[in-house]
């Protein structure tokens, strides 16, 4: 179960870089929502009242910088740190 929430973070991660990106390029993106932040916390059981989608979000977007997460490998190396901060 571990590896699917840290795949859908990942996933996570990836959309938000495209979705910056193109907002940078001034593409409308605010219709791309995927909605993984309530399956990822429905997989790892934490109570409706504890998730934190602000929280997720903000977490999210430390691969924003381009040059920070510049591989597969640290792509995955966030994703990890960011599943490991829901716990």
């Amino acid at each position: 179960m571990k590896n699917n929430i840290i795949y859908l973070i990942r996933d996570d991660i990836k959309i938000s870089r495209l979705t910056n990106t193109l907002d940078r390029l001034h593409v409308p993106t605010a219709h791309y929502p995927l909605g993984n932040s309530k399956v990822i916390f429905s997989l790892m059981e934490i109570p409706e009242a504890e998730q934190n989608f602000e929280m997720y979000y903000k977490l999210i977007e430390q691969a924003a910088d381009l040059e920070k997460c510049n591989s597969n490998e640290k792509i995955e190396e966030l994703a990890e740190g960011i599943f490991r901060e829901l716990v």
